[in-house]
């Protein structure tokens, strides 16, 4: 009974000890990790949409959720302070999580998408960051609803990944429209 005690205070400090660790750590590196998220934002904002020289952040709550589509931020983008167009970081599930950001004109076109983030399986879920895959949104009309076998060729061997992002993209879509018509007012 002893041995059984004494096993279970040392496992308890050992623990202690591991929380406290971990939480130092968490608190000397989350500035860090912070603006490296921040860069990687910026970055993908001048990818998506290079035209722009400036981005206006929205108040996302005017922009719920679409189909399980989560809308994380809408900026409008401004050449000489004038609207050209809006970009949607919008996440949602593929065959795990992928959160996208999309470039919409106010010609109704998508400028391109950028992956922020894209946790599917390596080999056939990662096809999507690939060129193949994402050119073909460069310069997209965005008239109609995105289909796969429509307008939007699949990943070979990845349907679900190219599903779920079409999901994320129509959300994204129909945020930035609503975007660029809400700041031209």
């Amino acid at each position: 009974m002893k041995q059984m005690i004494k096993l279970g205070l040392i496992l308890a400090l050992y623990t202690s000890i591991a929380c406290v660790t971990l939480a130092f750590v968490n608190n000397l590196t989350k500035d860090t990790i912070a603006s490296a998220k921040d860069k990687e934002l910026n970055e993908g904002l001048k990818i998506v949409f290079a035209q722009a020289d400036s981005f206006e952040e929205l108040d996302t709550n005017l922009f719920p959720s679409i189909d399980d589509v989560s809308i994380d931020a809408v900026y409008l983008a401004k050449a000489d302070e004038a609207i050209i167009g809006s970009v949607i970081k919008a996440s949602g599930a593929t065959y795990h999580d992928a959160t996208i950001l999309v470039g919409i004109t106010t010609e109704s076109t998508m400028t391109s998408i950028e992956f922020l983030e894209l946790t599917d399986t390596p080999g056939f879920g990662q096809k999507a960051k690939e060129p193949a895959f994402k050119d073909q949104f460069i310069d997209k009309a965005i008239d109609e609803t995105l289909a796969l076998g429509t307008n939007v060729d699949a990943i070979s061997g990845s349907t679900i990944t190219s599903r779920g992002i079409v999901k994320i993209l129509n959300a994204a879509i129909e945020s930035g429209k609503k975007a660029i018509t809400e700041g031209a007012q």
